[in-house]
């Protein structure tokens, strides 16, 4: 008996469909994600409250109104706060999302778990012939890269939980700056998979001509 014939049959879950939970998560996630970016470059690069102190004294000279540095300086922490609290609204929605998928990761069926799409993959590329090997190594390298970014995600809240109640809870304001600091780190990594992600999902469509976007809209799956 060849011993091959005992193994239990390979199984693959459904790596290629997307359930209406999973879209409604990645698209809600990218937009607030984005969100999140923009608040930042409009903080630190649009409206930069220091650099934006004389053009205030500017304008308002214009209109015959004289403004001393620290009244400027006033008028522009009014704008950064209110970009701020842009950024931790975006934020908590964002962690209402991160919630989310744990919890379909958790307790959700096993086409909306990442883990099971994973090992799917895993199990291919390991079991693929070696003709194969190369279109099974990429679809693993992408899986692993999606991995890399939960990590990214579930530090982001983490860490902007830590930094909206920092003044609540005193453990957090003990770590406040380490927070910041990882924070900080994070949103850059973040940046690197959402360039990654669309080389990548550019390179599936044009080259592989494999419809992973119209399957992330519409839900449709592509049978291996």
């Amino acid at each position: 008996m060849n011993p091959t014939s005992t193994l239990a049959p390979v199984t693959h879950a459904p790596i290629n469909d997307y359930s209406a939970p999973v879209r409604i998560w990645h698209w809600g996630n990218a937009l607030l994600v984005s969100g999140q970016l923009l608040t930042i470059l409009f903080q630190r690069v649009i409206v930069n409250a220091r650099s934006a102190v004389p053009e205030f004294q500017e304008t308002m000279a214009k209109e015959n109104i004289a403004l001393t540095e620290k009244q400027a300086r006033s008028l522009t922490h009014i704008l950064s706060e209110r970009i701020w609290e842009w950024h931790i609204y975006l934020g908590l929605a964002l962690a209402a999302f991160w919630l989310f998928r744990v919890i379909l990761e958790l307790r959700g069926p096993s086409e909306m778990r990442f883990s099971s799409r994973l090992m799917a993959v895993a199990r291919r590329y390991r079991l693929a012939a070696p003709a194969d090997k190369g279109d099974a190594g990429v679809a693993l390298y992408a899986r692993s890269t999606y991995a890399l970014f939960y990590v990214f995600l579930t530090v982001m809240v983490i860490t902007g939980i830590i930094l909206t109640y920092h003044n609540e809870v005193a453990f957090f304001d003990q770590i406040e700056h380490t927070a910041e600091e990882i924070h900080n780190v994070t949103m850059y990594l973040i940046i690197a998979f959402f360039v990654v992600h669309v080389v990548g999902v550019v390179w599936s469509e044009v080259v592989k001509k494999s419809g992973l976007t119209s399957r992330m809209i519409g839900g449709d799956a592509r049978k291996d």
